[in-house]
């Protein structure tokens, strides 16, 4: 049990097709990457993993993903779990599956009324404060192509 590797298909609102979510397992680190951006979760003995780099929370919304608040806490709990000997790579994978189908859902189902969409279809960008307008946010690719 050195490592493993999860390939998670995450559909992006965004851009209406998947993407690959790439999880790396190892006995003290846990690496997520889409494209060029990763989070990382490190193994602290006697102390709760640390995570660093990117939120995972960012890297998903930048594809217009609104994960549960409870989404990193999963996929730790799946390393965890894995990495204590409970599950071995084959059934990590299931369970990450079984996780990213919940997500993939919430991703699709997002309310599809014009109230709702002018909200869900916003760009967020890291870090910027984004005002919103009635139509939509000021940053909005659909608000400038209404322009």
């Amino acid at each position: 049990m050195d490592e493993t590797a999860v390939e998670l298909e995450i559909f992006s609102p965004r851009w209406g097709h998947k993407y690959i979510y790439k999880l790396v397992l190892a006995q003290y680190l846990l690496v997520i990457t889409q494209g060029t951006r990763s989070a990382k979760c490190a193994w602290r003995e006697n102390r709760d993993p640390e995570w660093s780099g990117e939120s995972l929370r960012k890297i998903l919304e930048n594809d217009l993903i609104y994960p549960p608040a409870i989404l990193q806490d999963l996929i730790e709990h799946a390393w965890v779990s894995w990495r204590n000997g409970e599950l071995d790579s084959s059934a990590v994978n299931e369970e990450l599956q079984a996780v990213t189908n919940w997500l993939n859902g919430i991703a699709r189902d997002k309310p599809k009324i014009d109230f709702w969409r002018k909200y869900f279809n916003c760009a967020f960008k890291a870090d910027v404060v984004i005002q919103r307008t009635v139509s939509c946010c000021v940053l909005c690719p659909a608000s400038l192509n209404a322009a």
